[in-house]
């Protein structure tokens, strides 16, 4: 009876421990996941999709953090800790750059049989199941409203130089650029606008005449055009500039009918993340249906998809601004621009033209 007795107490123990042990697990399978979220999108333009995935996914909490697009490239490439989950940038040569060198993993996402890639998601907005494009973002030309009033807005670049010409004492010192030796979407803008533009060096020489100001982001190229420090900001993220509009009635924008520059905002999974699942949901759902309706609709980055037709989509800006819009490509032509040399051949043409620069 006695060695029953002790049989039964040992059974007991291992199912109490058993039971433990499971309910810990479970307990630790469902405590919250911390998914880490580096991008050089501003905060205030990504929060919308940050909440609605987060009550969408209770269980993950997002930890977002801002930086440059040249600073997020050399934290991601120096292993920096902590490393991000996601990286999103507007940069797309380097987010491109990023995955050539392997720093990203590989999301297959569900297609039906028959399909190449997911309905309502154009083919050339992913890269080799790594980067994944999910806004559609044009460069505008914008003025500061008080200069801009009584004059007319110009349409394409050659009426942008003569504009600059007829109004050149108005404009001398009051031209914004971004600095293409320390802002990613300005060396890309740049860049891109060396190969579609005969014109450019025409506008190199009135940047230059004209005393440009460059500004080491775009917020504060936009602040200054607000407060009237400058009168003009050229080639700036379409996005950021709506976005400024919305809060300041003293912005006009106006986009180039000869081409437009279009870049497409792209995310990625970091090799190093050790919340893969997680981090594959997060890009499912800026892909979503539901994620690109609500940036469509709370943001001024425009939906990619197909089947969303608003003012806020490139759909609809395809069906009104075709002929326009020059979208770069999201492929292996873009590491042209991550070239060390060809980088230096444009940032010395710049400087050297822009001896006025700040």
């Amino acid at each position: 009876m006695g060695g029953n007795s002790m049989i039964n107490f040992r059974s007991v123990c291992l199912f109490i421990v058993f039971f433990l042990g499971t309910s810990i697990a479970l307990a630790t399978d469902n405590s919250p996941k911390t998914l880490r979220v580096f991008g050089a999108a501003y905060q205030e333009e990504m929060q919308p999709l940050l909440d609605d995935f987060s009550m969408r996914n209770p269980n993950i909490e997002i930890e977002y953090q801002w930086m440059s697009s040249e600073v997020l490239d050399n934290y991601i490439r120096e292993q920096k800790e902590p490393q991000p989950d996601i990286t999103i940038s507007s940069v797309m040569h380097l987010q491109i750059g990023l995955v050539n060198d392997g720093y990203s993993l590989e999301h297959r996402r569900e297609i039906k049989s028959g399909e190449s890639y997911p309905p309502a998601l154009p083919e050339w907005s992913q890269w080799r199941d790594e980067l994944f494009g999910f806004s559609f973002e044009p460069a505008v030309i914008a003025f500061n409203s008080s200069f801009i009033e009584g004059k007319q807005v110009p349409t394409n670049r050659i009426e942008l130089l003569s504009f600059i010409r007829r109004h050149s004492d108005e404009l001398m010192g009051q031209i914004g650029l971004y600095d293409i030796r320390t802002v990613g979407i300005g060396y890309l803008f740049w860049s891109f606008e060396r190969q579609q533009a005969r014109n450019y060096g025409q506008f190199l020489e009135l940047f230059n005449s004209h005393n440009a100001r460059t500004f080491g982001s775009s917020r504060a190229m936009l602040d200054a055009l607000s407060r009237g420090e400058i009168s003009m900001a050229y080639n700036i993220l379409g996005s950021y500039a709506r976005s400024w509009q919305k809060l300041n009635d003293n912005v006009t924008i106006t986009t180039m009918k000869d081409y437009t520059p279009v870049i497409i905002r792209t995310a990625l999974i970091n090799k190093t993340t050790e919340n893969e699942l997680e981090a594959k949901r997060f890009i499912d759902y800026l892909l979503s249906s539901s994620g690109q309706w609500v940036m469509a609709e709370q943001t001024n980055m425009p939906s990619i998809r197909s089947d969303i037709n608003i003012v806020n989509s490139a759909s609809y800006m395809r069906e009104q601004y075709a002929e326009e819009l020059k979208p770069m490509p999201l492929d292996v032509r873009l590491l042209v621009f991550t070239d060390k040399s060809k980088r230096q051949i444009v940032t010395t043409e710049w400087e050297n033209a822009l001896k006025n620069y700040d």
